[in-house]
């Protein structure tokens, strides 16, 4: 019985690092995969990426209670949405891979995933 129970959670844990080890694989393809550098703001349109220029933490605050933007961690790991529309090489439209939302961030806050 002891045995048995054993089994059972060495295969539990077997899928659980199984399942881990498939979200750590980036679901971008290898030109599109970045992280982020430094924690930054991304806005959920680019009109609200246009209007934080210059960031100011006041204006910042008001967007993110609204819910319009959103603080993304350094490192974090998204996608590159090549065929934005906008025609800003400032701006970067990214996915995270865990979330449904693409966010605009500002170019210099990312960088190409090692």
């Amino acid at each position: 019985m002891k045995q048995s129970f054993i089994a059972i959670a060495l295969a539990a844990l077997g899928c659980v690092a199984a399942s881990q080890s498939a979200l750590a694989a980036s679901p971008c393809g290898t030109s599109e995969a970045l992280q982020i550098r430094g924690d930054t703001p991304g806005a959920i349109s680019y009109d609200v990426y246009s209007q934080l220029r210059p960031l100011d933490a006041h204006r910042l605050a008001l967007f993110q209670d609204a819910g319009t933007v959103k603080r993304l961690p350094d490192g974090l790991s998204v996608c590159e949405i090549s065929d934005d529309g906008v025609a800003d090489p400032s701006a970067v439209l990214v996915h995270v891979p865990q979330g449904k939302m693409a966010w605009w961030v500002s170019a210099a806050n990312v960088e190409s995933a090692d």
